[in-house]
């Protein structure tokens, strides 16, 4: 969210033409997307690299990622209780933009801002015509310096393995609020578990060890995969007052039994988790911890793991945070 992205009074700059919305253009860099192992990824600066494909592929399982999350926090978009009638909201790394749109829509008074390395799309079109009129989007990194925004909510979610400084990106959060603000965290502890067998059984099956090397690659440049159970931490150093963490379970699979809600989420989370390991997998390749072959003969061991839900009982943990900036 650097200031040159903005393109009114608060943060403008006639020189950049990086946001979307109905007066300004993408930049044709951001579209030059490079493709690697039949996937494409982000071309703004391509050089940081996040993990995950931008394409249509990806595209459909953020879909199905955010109603996974919505559904398990029982329809709500945030549990922070931000004022009723906000002036601008920010939403770091906006992905497909679904969020914004629909806290856009909640919020009309808000001023709702998507931020993100890539323009957000859905299909093969980006958003304007049908969006709300008061939510926008910006090509650009969260993670430079801002300036003083004056926002009464800094979100963000499914950040893992994209931060390289979640300290200072929190910190940034608090800086740029106004007082009486809150930022809400929502992010994974993507390890997952099995609630069914001892650790050292469960830690032999191809679902375990894929997410140990896929998150280990991650975290050997940098980039947290299981920052969900630091956000209280950090949000609490940052400053803020008010502080609430949850914590909840998202099964990998419809095996809870007699809970038709629960069998629901774990059917939505294998649905986008399947989807989601073709990506992932391909972070090895890039990493040069193995072959496109390799991985793919060892997603096709993954995939079995994940369909096996009724014998592992596997699920994962996901976390809520929000604070409030004093007054």
């Amino acid at each position: 969210m650097a200031a040159a992205n903005y393109q009114d009074d608060d943060f403008s700059d006639p020189g950049y033409g990086g946001s979307i919305s109905d007066t300004t253009t993408i930049d044709s860099a951001a579209l030059n997307y490079p493709f690697e192992y039949g996937r494409r990824y982000h071309a703004y600066m391509a050089e940081k690299r996040y993990g995950l494909p931008n394409d249509i592929a990806q595209q459909d399982r953020l879909l199905r990622h955010h109603d996974l999350i919505k559904t398990r926090l029982g329809g709500r978009l945030i549990l922070a209780p931000i004022q009723e009638h906000p002036q601008r909201i920010l939403d770091l790394g906006t992905g497909i933009g679904l969020w914004a749109i629909e806290m856009a829509d909640k919020y009309p008074s808000a001023e709702v801002t998507g931020l993100d390395l890539s323009p957000p799309e859905l299909g093969e079109s980006f958003h304007n015509e049908f969006d709300p009129v008061n939510v926008r989007y910006i090509v650009d990194d969260f993670e430079k310096d801002w300036v003083d925004a004056n926002i009464d909510l800094v979100f963000g979610r499914f950040l893992a393995g994209s931060v390289e400084d979640w300290p200072r990106l929190i910190q940034q959060s608090y800086n740029n609020l106004k007082p009486g603000g809150w930022a809400e965290f929502q992010d994974w502890d993507t390890m997952v578990y099995s609630t069914a067998l001892p650790a050292e059984d469960f830690e032999k099956s191809e679902l375990w060890t894929f997410h140990r090397d896929t998150v280990a690659l991650q975290e050997s440049r940098g980039r947290n995969m299981r920052p969900g159970p630091e956000l209280e931490t950090w949000i609490r150093q940052a400053g803020f007052e008010n502080v609430r963490a949850e914590k909840f379970s998202l099964p990998l699979g419809p095996w809870v039994q007699d809970d038709k809600f629960e069998k629901k989420v774990g059917y939505k989370n294998l649905l986008q988790m399947l989807e989601d390991i073709s990506g992932l997998g391909m972070t090895l390749v890039w990493g040069e911890k193995a072959s496109r072959d390799q991985v793919e003969l060892r997603l096709v061991d993954v995939r079995k793991d994940m369909c096996s839900c009724a014998h592992f009982k596997a699920q994962y943990d996901y976390y809520v945070v929000y604070g409030q900036k004093p007054l």
